[in-house]
């Protein structure tokens, strides 16, 4: 399936939609990646298992009979496995054009905790023999969880590194563009990243930042969030569904990297 750029066009405000009938809105289902190849010398890509989760999840809603009027994805590698893997096993998708956008790239992580990390140390030396061990989960985490609220915070922006609000405002543009481009009565797949899809989130429900940011740690691999919009606004429907994991009753499915 063709890989087509993203148009670039103004959209519709965005909205939280209280009380508003959803029944004739459209539906954007946002698809967090299989799991990726972490500790590896390439991390964007999809492990062995991220392929088989992405599969799982496209025979799961070719069971459901659900088709999309369009196809989005971010342009990293482990976002366009996914979509690849799931879209392959959905035959109503065949033919369809798969539009490629920086718009729904993850943050740069390493670039985050790189510039936070000098200054977490200072504060809690204990960060010091955690970033010598990044290699190990939990020392990773310590460190990518602290450097992540304080990027979140604002108050931390260090130049050449993507602040919060500066994702966040990327993200927003590119879903109202995705809205306004689609309009009423769609189905819609963003495959994409944790930080995209809490960066929605916060858009439909007006949570705070460092919300979103933890909000982030809970999404699973090749999980899906739906949400609907209209002309107004878009309101969250669903989040970090994995039935289609859990259905296979296999524990070692249910990743979060």
């Amino acid at each position: 399936m063709p890989i087509m750029p993203h148009k670039n066009s103004p959209g519709p405000a965005i909205a939280v939609c209280r009380g508003i009938p959803t029944k004739h809105m459209s539906v954007i289902y946002f698809i967090r990646h299989g799991q990726a190849s972490f500790a590896s010398e390439d991390y964007d890509r999809l492990s062995a298992l991220g392929h088989v989760q992405s599969e799982i999840l496209g025979k799961y809603l070719a069971r459901l009979e659900i088709s999309f009027h369009g196809v989005y994805t971010g342009t990293l590698r482990r976002q366009r496995e996914t979509a690849q893997a799931v879209l392959a096993h959905m035959p109503r998708a065949a033919g369809l054009s798969v539009v490629e956008t920086e718009g729904l790239d993850e943050y740069d992580s390493e670039g985050v905790i790189s510039s936070q990390l000098p200054a977490m140390i200072e504060e809690d030396p204990r960060f010091a023999q955690d970033a010598r061990h990044m290699e190990e989960r939990r020392s990773f985490q310590r460190v990518f969880e602290g450097a992540m609220l304080r990027w979140a915070s604002g108050r931390h922006d260090r130049p050449g590194v993507e602040s919060w609000a500066g994702f966040s405002n990327r993200v927003r543009g590119e879903i109202r563009r995705i809205m306004q481009e689609n309009g009423r009565h769609k189905s819609i797949a963003v495959f994409t990243s944790g930080g995209p899809i809490c960066a929605s989130v916060q858009m439909a429900l007006g949570i705070t930042a460092e919300t979103a940011v933890r909000l982030n740690w809970q999404i699973m691999n090749t999980s899906v969030s739906e949400f609907k919009y209209n002309d107004t606004g878009i309101f969250m429907a669903s989040f970090n569904s994995v039935h289609h994991l859990r259905l296979e009753r296999r524990p070692e499915l249910l990743t979060y990297r």
